[in-house]
């Protein structure tokens, strides 16, 4: 499964990123609780339908020596253009000094997530150049070089 898939193939399969950050952070030895929706697992009717700003909750909440994070997973470089507009208001919903908000992109072949903040999600998106997926949903594909 890839990001250039449409929506219907990228959200048949596995959700790798979500497995992949768990095994990370069961590695690690570090707390971690889902919180957002499990679109494979345990879909929801009519999902479209509910508010953005609780569809896109974070996925987990991280709890280590270095503090408490909420963190949204991305299993692949390829970030819609509605989320990144929607970056702001997350960061006021979402994150606190106490409990940042943090993105987390996790790849196959990765040992480590690539970790983020909001505002480098924001950068990099800018730095990127305009894609659409086979269902009209634009895109732009992250680079973290």
């Amino acid at each position: 499964m890839n990001g250039n898939n449409s929506y219907t193939q990228r959200n048949s399969g596995r959700n790798l990123g979500e497995e992949l950050f768990e095994q990370y952070c069961e590695s690690k030895q570090v707390f971690f609780r889902r919180l957002g929706f499990d679109e494979k697992k345990d879909p929801i009717p009519n999902f479209y339908t509910i508010s953005p700003l609780v569809r896109n909750l974070p996925d987990y909440i991280v709890c280590s020596n270095k503090g408490t994070r909420l963190v949204s997973v991305k299993g692949t470089a390829n970030i819609k253009a509605s989320e990144v507009a929607m970056i702001p208001q997350f960061l006021e919903w979402y994150h606190s000094r106490e409990c940042p908000l943090w993105y987390a992109f996790c790849f196959s072949g990765q040992n480590t997530p690539t970790f983020r903040t909001p505002d480098q999600v924001i950068e990099l998106y800018q730095q990127a150049t305009d894609k659409q997926w086979n269902d009209g949903v634009k895109y732009r594909t992250l680079n973290f070089d």
